[in-house]
């Protein structure tokens, strides 16, 4: 293989989490690190890991890697920051009461 690998696969990290979608290397915060873009219901999330915390990849069909994502857990999380009133956006958590 010649430069970075790029394509679909499936992901399997350290503490035995599993991970299926569209990955490729980036850089960021002054390293390399592993994106993956997971389909997730009618979008996608995006995570990315460090390459010491990768077990193995491999590499499958744009079909298989959906096929499988099916079978998994939804990985975005539960209560994204988005799901908070506009209001209580950039307040501090013991400012934030959660009754309202």
């Amino acid at each position: 293989m010649s430069g970075p690998f790029e394509g679909w696969a499936v992901l399997e990290l350290m503490g035995h989490r599993r991970r299926v979608g569209r990955v490729r290397e980036v850089e960021a915060f002054g390293g390399k690190l592993l994106r993956i873009d997971v389909p997730a219901g009618d979008g996608e999330a995006t995570e990315f890991y460090g390459c010491t915390s990768i077990y193995a990849l491999r590499p499958v069909t744009e079909e298989v890697a959906r096929d499988l994502a099916k079978t998994m857990a939804d990985p975005r999380p539960v209560r994204p920051v988005e799901y908070r009133p506009e209001r209580y956006l950039g307040a501090s958590d013991d400012l934030v009461d959660e009754r309202d």
